[in-house]
């Protein structure tokens, strides 16, 4: 993968060539030396289950990566076509409809949006193939 989102994380568990690994996603101020007294410095670990490159085992620590226009993917179907579906639903109900009720129908209009993501979850969860690898002692 020539251009890459890569984590660093640790090998919970391994079950044939599939790895399920946990990184510590930290926001961008994680490491100012005032983050204990900030409220804006946070840390969450993800559980991501990763193709192995190599032959892996618990407690390993790895590199996972996934191709940098799945990461724009994700951006678009989880914000940007939600939030333009939700703009053109209000500003064509603010038309017809008094502002509440196109503000709720607005709202509203995003269950159907999801539920076909739910229904294509499979198929999405295909296409976004994120690989595991051992971080070399030179990394």
């Amino acid at each position: 993968m020539s251009e890459s989102i890569k984590h660093e994380g640790i090998v919970e568990s391994v079950s044939g060539g599939s790895v399920h690994v946990k990184i510590a996603q930290a926001s961008a101020c994680s490491a100012c030396q005032v983050k204990g007294s900030c409220m804006a410095a946070d840390a969450q670990e993800k559980y991501i289950d990763c193709n192995a490159l190599e032959v892996l085992q618990a407690g390993d620590r790895v590199v996972v990566e996934v191709e940098r226009s799945l990461g724009w993917l994700a951006v678009l179907l989880a914000f940007v076509f939600p939030f333009l579906l939700l703009m053109l639903v209000l500003c064509i109900g603010n038309m017809y409809l008094q502002e509440t009720v196109a503000g709720t129908i607005a709202l509203c209009s995003l269950l159907p949006y999801y539920a076909v993501l739910a229904l294509f979850k499979g198929r999405i969860k295909k296409k976004f193939r994120f690989t595991a690898r051992r971080i070399s002692a030179t990394e």
